[in-house]
Protein backbone atom coordinates (compact mmCIF):
# COMPACT_ATOMS: atom_id res chain seq x y z
CA UNK A 1 0.00 0.00 0.00
CA UNK A 2 1.40 3.43 -0.78
CA UNK A 3 0.21 6.77 1.49
CA UNK A 4 1.10 9.67 1.46
CA UNK A 5 1.62 11.98 4.42
CA UNK A 6 2.24 15.42 5.17
CA UNK A 7 5.61 16.19 5.79
CA UNK A 8 4.85 17.60 9.77
CA UNK A 9 3.45 14.22 10.74
CA UNK A 10 5.65 12.16 8.30
CA UNK A 11 7.59 11.39 12.04
CA UNK A 12 4.08 10.88 14.04
CA UNK A 13 3.33 7.86 10.95
CA UNK A 14 6.46 6.81 11.16
CA UNK A 15 6.20 5.98 15.45
CA UNK A 16 3.02 4.50 14.47
CA UNK A 17 4.33 1.80 12.31
CA UNK A 18 6.80 0.92 14.03
CA UNK A 19 4.99 0.47 16.88
CA UNK A 20 2.89 -1.62 15.17
CA UNK A 21 5.65 -3.72 13.69
CA UNK A 22 4.16 -2.85 10.47
CA UNK A 23 7.35 -2.86 8.03
CA UNK A 24 7.29 -0.08 5.38
CA UNK A 25 9.97 2.36 3.59
CA UNK A 26 9.98 5.69 2.34
CA UNK A 27 9.79 5.83 -1.20
CA UNK A 28 9.83 9.59 -1.81
CA UNK A 29 10.85 12.20 0.81
CA UNK A 30 9.54 14.75 -0.61
CA UNK A 31 6.89 14.80 -3.25
CA UNK A 32 5.86 17.92 -3.70
CA UNK A 33 9.85 18.93 -4.47
CA UNK A 34 9.29 16.43 -7.24
CA UNK A 35 6.31 17.63 -9.21
CA UNK A 36 8.07 21.02 -8.89
CA UNK A 37 11.09 19.58 -10.61
CA UNK A 38 8.88 17.92 -13.05
CA UNK A 39 7.02 20.60 -14.22
CA UNK A 40 8.67 24.11 -14.32
CA UNK A 41 10.29 24.56 -10.97
CA UNK A 42 10.93 28.22 -10.88
CA UNK A 43 7.49 29.49 -12.21
CA UNK A 44 5.47 27.25 -9.67
CA UNK A 45 8.19 28.32 -6.96
CA UNK A 46 7.93 31.82 -7.46
CA UNK A 47 3.97 31.34 -7.91
CA UNK A 48 3.58 29.94 -4.32
CA UNK A 49 6.06 32.12 -2.74
CA UNK A 50 3.53 35.34 -4.14
CA UNK A 51 0.43 33.78 -2.71
CA UNK A 52 1.96 32.56 0.67
CA UNK A 53 2.81 36.22 1.21
CA UNK A 54 -0.25 37.65 -0.63
CA UNK A 55 -2.48 35.93 1.39
CA UNK A 56 -1.14 36.83 5.43
CA UNK A 57 -4.33 38.30 6.45
CA UNK A 58 -2.44 41.49 7.47
CA UNK A 59 -4.48 43.32 4.52
CA UNK A 60 -7.01 43.12 2.62
CA UNK A 61 -7.10 42.05 -0.86
CA UNK A 62 -8.36 41.90 -4.62
CA UNK A 63 -10.31 38.94 -6.14
CA UNK A 64 -7.37 37.91 -8.50
CA UNK A 65 -5.35 37.34 -5.26
CA UNK A 66 -7.91 35.72 -3.60
CA UNK A 67 -8.96 33.26 -6.28
CA UNK A 68 -4.60 32.51 -6.87
CA UNK A 69 -4.90 31.31 -3.01
CA UNK A 70 -8.12 29.27 -3.63
CA UNK A 71 -5.94 27.65 -6.73
CA UNK A 72 -2.91 27.34 -4.79
CA UNK A 73 -4.68 25.16 -1.80
CA UNK A 74 -6.33 23.09 -4.42
CA UNK A 75 -2.94 22.92 -6.37
CA UNK A 76 -0.69 21.58 -2.59
CA UNK A 77 -3.76 19.81 -1.23
CA UNK A 78 -5.37 17.80 -4.86
CA UNK A 79 -6.57 14.98 -2.19
CA UNK A 80 -8.39 17.54 0.38
CA UNK A 81 -9.61 20.32 -2.04
CA UNK A 82 -10.78 21.41 -5.38
CA UNK A 83 -11.72 24.54 -6.56
CA UNK A 84 -14.85 24.83 -9.12
CA UNK A 85 -16.59 27.61 -10.83
CA UNK A 86 -20.14 27.63 -10.23
CA UNK A 87 -21.43 30.47 -12.67
CA UNK A 88 -20.66 33.49 -13.83
CA UNK A 89 -21.73 37.53 -12.65
CA UNK A 90 -23.80 39.69 -14.40
CA UNK A 91 -19.70 40.99 -15.72
CA UNK A 92 -18.36 37.85 -16.61
CA UNK A 93 -16.58 37.35 -13.58
CA UNK A 94 -15.88 33.61 -11.88
CA UNK A 95 -17.79 32.66 -9.47
CA UNK A 96 -15.04 30.42 -7.81
CA UNK A 97 -15.92 27.64 -4.40
CA UNK A 98 -13.22 25.84 -2.78
CA UNK A 99 -15.05 22.33 -1.47
CA UNK A 100 -12.63 21.40 1.45
CA UNK A 101 -13.40 17.31 1.93
CA UNK A 102 -12.41 13.96 2.81
CA UNK A 103 -14.20 12.07 0.45
CA UNK A 104 -16.33 10.42 2.48
CA UNK A 105 -19.75 9.41 1.09
CA UNK A 106 -21.71 9.85 4.15
CA UNK A 107 -20.59 13.32 4.78
CA UNK A 108 -22.72 16.18 5.42
CA UNK A 109 -22.23 19.81 4.09
CA UNK A 110 -21.36 23.49 5.64
CA UNK A 111 -21.91 26.43 3.13
CA UNK A 112 -19.91 29.00 3.93
CA UNK A 113 -20.26 32.44 1.83
CA UNK A 114 -18.93 36.19 2.01
CA UNK A 115 -18.59 38.95 0.16
CA UNK A 116 -22.47 39.38 -1.25
CA UNK A 117 -22.67 42.84 -0.05
CA UNK A 118 -18.96 43.74 -1.26
CA UNK A 119 -17.96 46.73 0.45
CA UNK A 120 -17.86 44.15 3.52
CA UNK A 121 -13.93 43.28 2.80
CA UNK A 122 -13.83 41.83 6.37
CA UNK A 123 -16.35 38.95 4.79
CA UNK A 124 -13.88 37.88 2.19
CA UNK A 125 -11.21 37.59 4.65
CA UNK A 126 -12.82 35.66 7.11
CA UNK A 127 -13.55 32.86 4.43
CA UNK A 128 -10.70 32.84 3.12
CA UNK A 129 -8.72 32.47 6.42
CA UNK A 130 -11.65 29.52 7.60
CA UNK A 131 -10.44 27.86 3.83
CA UNK A 132 -6.78 28.06 5.06
CA UNK A 133 -6.90 26.88 8.37
CA UNK A 134 -9.46 23.70 7.34
CA UNK A 135 -7.07 22.75 4.58
CA UNK A 136 -3.63 23.25 6.50
CA UNK A 137 -4.85 21.79 9.90
CA UNK A 138 -7.95 19.19 8.77
CA UNK A 139 -6.27 15.88 10.42
CA UNK A 140 -5.75 18.21 13.56
CA UNK A 141 -9.78 18.77 13.59
CA UNK A 142 -12.33 16.89 15.52
CA UNK A 143 -14.49 14.51 13.66
CA UNK A 144 -17.51 17.47 14.33
CA UNK A 145 -15.07 19.45 11.27
CA UNK A 146 -13.70 16.55 9.23
CA UNK A 147 -17.03 14.57 8.62
CA UNK A 148 -18.57 17.09 6.28
CA UNK A 149 -18.03 18.80 3.09
CA UNK A 150 -17.00 21.76 2.96
CA UNK A 151 -18.29 24.75 0.82
CA UNK A 152 -16.55 27.70 0.80
CA UNK A 153 -17.39 31.15 -1.54
CA UNK A 154 -15.11 33.73 -0.31
CA UNK A 155 -16.72 36.07 -2.76
CA UNK A 156 -20.24 35.78 -3.98
CA UNK A 157 -20.52 39.10 -5.47
CA UNK A 158 -17.21 39.15 -8.11
CA UNK A 159 -18.24 42.76 -9.57
CA UNK A 160 -19.47 44.44 -6.83
CA UNK A 161 -16.24 43.51 -4.70
CA UNK A 162 -13.92 45.08 -7.77
CA UNK A 163 -15.96 48.09 -7.72
CA UNK A 164 -15.61 48.75 -4.34
CA UNK A 165 -11.73 48.64 -5.12
CA UNK A 166 -11.17 50.65 -8.34
CA UNK A 167 -14.56 53.14 -7.12
CA UNK A 168 -16.50 53.24 -4.81
CA UNK A 169 -15.61 51.53 -1.59
CA UNK A 170 -19.04 51.42 0.02
CA UNK A 171 -20.89 49.99 -2.75
CA UNK A 172 -23.62 47.35 -1.24
CA UNK A 173 -24.90 45.35 -4.69
CA UNK A 174 -24.25 43.91 -7.64
CA UNK A 175 -23.33 45.63 -11.39
CA UNK A 176 -26.46 44.89 -13.10
CA UNK A 177 -28.06 47.74 -15.02
CA UNK A 178 -31.71 48.21 -14.90
CA UNK A 179 -32.26 51.14 -16.97
CA UNK A 180 -30.49 54.21 -15.79
CA UNK A 181 -29.88 52.13 -12.78
CA UNK A 182 -27.12 49.48 -11.47
CA UNK A 183 -27.02 47.24 -9.13
CA UNK A 184 -29.68 44.70 -6.98
CA UNK A 185 -28.78 44.24 -3.19
CA UNK A 186 -28.21 40.59 -3.49
CA UNK A 187 -29.80 39.90 -0.45
CA UNK A 188 -32.94 40.62 -1.31
CA UNK A 189 -32.93 38.59 -4.58
CA UNK A 190 -33.77 34.96 -3.03
CA UNK A 191 -37.12 33.76 -3.47
CA UNK A 192 -39.02 32.93 0.42
CA UNK A 193 -40.55 36.17 1.75
CA UNK A 194 -39.17 37.98 -1.10
CA UNK A 195 -41.37 41.51 -1.62
CA UNK A 196 -42.88 40.94 1.59
CA UNK A 197 -43.37 44.09 3.95
CA UNK A 198 -42.73 46.45 0.35
CA UNK A 199 -40.50 49.18 0.98
CA UNK A 200 -39.67 48.41 4.62
CA UNK A 201 -38.07 44.77 3.37
CA UNK A 202 -36.95 45.68 0.03
CA UNK A 203 -37.25 47.97 -2.59
CA UNK A 204 -38.94 48.04 -5.83
CA UNK A 205 -37.06 51.22 -7.38
CA UNK A 206 -33.48 50.08 -8.55
CA UNK A 207 -32.23 53.13 -7.93
CA UNK A 208 -32.75 51.76 -3.79
CA UNK A 209 -29.76 50.57 -1.83
CA UNK A 210 -32.56 47.64 -1.12
CA UNK A 211 -33.22 47.02 -4.54
CA UNK A 212 -34.93 43.39 -4.46
CA UNK A 213 -34.56 42.65 -8.96
CA UNK A 214 -37.58 42.25 -11.11
CA UNK A 215 -38.14 38.20 -9.31
CA UNK A 216 -36.98 36.15 -7.58
CA UNK A 217 -32.98 34.89 -8.48
CA UNK A 218 -32.93 37.09 -11.36
CA UNK A 219 -29.17 37.42 -10.89
CA UNK A 220 -27.08 34.67 -12.04
CA UNK A 221 -24.85 35.22 -8.62
CA UNK A 222 -27.69 34.07 -6.66
CA UNK A 223 -29.08 31.72 -8.86
CA UNK A 224 -26.07 30.14 -9.04
CA UNK A 225 -26.02 29.58 -5.01
CA UNK A 226 -29.05 28.31 -5.15
CA UNK A 227 -28.29 25.98 -8.18
CA UNK A 228 -25.27 24.40 -6.60
CA UNK A 229 -27.13 23.84 -3.17
CA UNK A 230 -30.17 22.53 -4.44
CA UNK A 231 -28.63 20.00 -7.44
CA UNK A 232 -26.05 18.82 -4.61
CA UNK A 233 -26.38 15.36 -3.78
CA UNK A 234 -25.14 16.48 -0.02
CA UNK A 235 -26.86 16.98 2.94
CA UNK A 236 -26.53 20.42 3.97
CA UNK A 237 -26.54 20.41 7.93
CA UNK A 238 -25.04 24.47 8.27
CA UNK A 239 -25.92 27.65 5.96
CA UNK A 240 -23.30 30.52 7.32
CA UNK A 241 -23.16 33.94 5.34
CA UNK A 242 -20.46 36.49 6.64
CA UNK A 243 -21.43 40.11 6.66
CA UNK A 244 -20.20 42.99 8.65
CA UNK A 245 -20.78 45.15 10.57
CA UNK A 246 -22.60 44.43 14.05
CA UNK A 247 -21.36 41.80 15.88
CA UNK A 248 -24.46 39.30 15.90
CA UNK A 249 -25.65 36.15 14.86
CA UNK A 250 -28.92 36.29 13.58
CA UNK A 251 -31.68 33.32 11.75
CA UNK A 252 -34.36 33.44 10.19
CA UNK A 253 -36.83 35.54 9.85
CA UNK A 254 -36.11 38.40 8.17
CA UNK A 255 -39.36 39.04 6.26
CA UNK A 256 -41.55 38.72 9.22
CA UNK A 257 -41.83 39.49 13.04
CA UNK A 258 -43.29 36.11 13.44
CA UNK A 259 -41.12 33.06 14.94
CA UNK A 260 -39.87 30.73 12.77
CA UNK A 261 -40.77 27.23 13.71
CA UNK A 262 -37.02 26.29 15.32
CA UNK A 263 -36.44 29.33 16.79
CA UNK A 264 -35.25 27.84 20.22
CA UNK A 265 -33.09 25.25 18.27
CA UNK A 266 -31.44 27.92 16.61
CA UNK A 267 -31.11 30.27 19.62
CA UNK A 268 -29.48 27.61 20.99
CA UNK A 269 -26.92 26.91 18.03
CA UNK A 270 -26.46 30.67 17.76
CA UNK A 271 -25.70 30.99 21.62
CA UNK A 272 -23.18 28.18 21.34
CA UNK A 273 -21.45 30.55 18.84
CA UNK A 274 -21.55 33.39 20.31
CA UNK A 275 -19.60 31.61 23.77
CA UNK A 276 -17.24 30.32 21.99
CA UNK A 277 -16.40 34.24 20.28
CA UNK A 278 -16.72 35.95 23.25
CA UNK A 279 -13.63 32.98 25.16
CA UNK A 280 -12.12 33.63 21.78
CA UNK A 281 -11.59 37.19 21.48
CA UNK A 282 -13.84 38.99 24.16
CA UNK A 283 -16.16 40.33 21.94
CA UNK A 284 -19.98 39.94 22.56
CA UNK A 285 -22.53 39.07 19.99
CA UNK A 286 -25.77 39.00 20.28
CA UNK A 287 -27.76 36.33 19.36
CA UNK A 288 -31.35 36.76 17.91
CA UNK A 289 -33.84 36.45 14.37
CA UNK A 290 -33.34 38.94 12.02
CA UNK A 291 -36.10 41.28 12.71
CA UNK A 292 -35.15 41.27 16.46
CA UNK A 293 -31.76 42.39 16.10
CA UNK A 294 -31.77 43.84 12.55
CA UNK A 295 -35.15 45.06 10.94
CA UNK A 296 -37.13 43.81 8.50
CA UNK A 297 -35.30 41.96 5.60
CA UNK A 298 -37.32 40.26 2.68
CA UNK A 299 -35.93 37.92 0.06
CA UNK A 300 -32.77 37.24 2.48
CA UNK A 301 -30.25 34.00 1.57
CA UNK A 302 -30.56 32.72 5.42
CA UNK A 303 -34.34 32.86 4.98
CA UNK A 304 -34.29 31.08 1.22
CA UNK A 305 -31.65 28.34 3.16
CA UNK A 306 -33.99 27.52 5.86
CA UNK A 307 -37.08 27.60 4.59
CA UNK A 308 -36.20 26.21 1.32
CA UNK A 309 -32.86 24.36 1.15
CA UNK A 310 -34.30 23.18 4.48
CA UNK A 311 -30.96 23.46 6.36
CA UNK A 312 -31.89 23.90 9.84
CA UNK A 313 -29.11 25.79 10.80
CA UNK A 314 -28.99 28.89 8.84
CA UNK A 315 -27.57 31.65 10.13
CA UNK A 316 -25.81 35.12 9.24
CA UNK A 317 -22.88 36.22 11.48
CA UNK A 318 -22.39 39.96 10.95
CA UNK A 319 -18.69 40.42 11.66
CA UNK A 320 -17.17 43.39 13.17
CA UNK A 321 -17.09 46.17 14.07
CA UNK A 322 -19.41 48.78 15.69
CA UNK A 323 -16.21 51.69 15.97
CA UNK A 324 -15.12 51.41 12.46
CA UNK A 325 -18.64 50.11 10.98
CA UNK A 326 -17.32 48.67 7.14
CA UNK A 327 -14.16 50.32 7.27
CA UNK A 328 -12.76 47.43 9.93
CA UNK A 329 -8.84 48.11 9.87
CA UNK A 330 -6.83 45.33 9.11
CA UNK A 331 -4.87 45.24 12.22
CA UNK A 332 -8.04 43.36 13.53
CA UNK A 333 -9.03 40.86 10.34
CA UNK A 334 -6.75 38.05 12.35
CA UNK A 335 -8.09 37.81 15.52
CA UNK A 336 -11.75 38.82 14.08
CA UNK A 337 -11.33 35.49 11.69
CA UNK A 338 -9.90 33.44 14.80
CA UNK A 339 -12.84 34.02 17.14
CA UNK A 340 -15.30 33.58 14.37
CA UNK A 341 -13.88 30.37 13.38
CA UNK A 342 -13.80 29.11 16.91
CA UNK A 343 -17.09 29.95 16.85
CA UNK A 344 -18.15 27.56 13.94
CA UNK A 345 -15.95 24.85 14.88
CA UNK A 346 -17.92 24.73 18.10
CA UNK A 347 -21.54 25.18 16.49
CA UNK A 348 -20.04 21.78 13.97
CA UNK A 349 -20.18 19.81 17.93
CA UNK A 350 -23.26 21.28 18.42
CA UNK A 351 -24.74 20.27 15.31
CA UNK A 352 -24.01 16.76 15.64
CA UNK A 353 -24.74 16.25 19.37
CA UNK A 354 -27.87 17.40 18.73
CA UNK A 355 -28.51 14.76 15.55
CA UNK A 356 -26.76 12.05 17.71
CA UNK A 357 -29.48 12.53 20.45
CA UNK A 358 -32.36 12.63 18.84
CA UNK A 359 -33.96 9.80 17.27
CA UNK A 360 -35.46 11.39 14.17
CA UNK A 361 -32.47 14.04 13.19
CA UNK A 362 -34.38 17.84 12.38
CA UNK A 363 -31.28 18.66 10.05
CA UNK A 364 -31.99 15.52 7.35
CA UNK A 365 -32.46 16.99 4.15
CA UNK A 366 -36.30 16.27 2.69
Amino acid sequence: MDIMVEGAQSSQVAGMLHEREIPYAVAIGDLRTLMEKEQDPIKKTRRNSEISRAMDWKSYHRLDVIYAFMDGLASLYPYLCSVNVIGKSVEGRDLRMLKISNGESDNTGVWVDGSIHPREWISAAVVTYIADRLVRTFHEQPESVTNKDWYLLPVLNPDGYEYTHTHDRMWRKNRARYGECVGVDLNRNFSYGWGERGEEGSSEDPGNIFYRGPKPFSEPETAALKRVILDSETNFKVFLSLHSYGEVIIFPWGYTGDPCPDYVELLEGGTTMAKAIFSSGGHTYKVGSTKDLMYYAAGTSTDWSYAVANILYSYMIELRGKTHRFLLPKEEIMSTANEVMCGIIRLMDFVDRRCQSTQSCACTKS
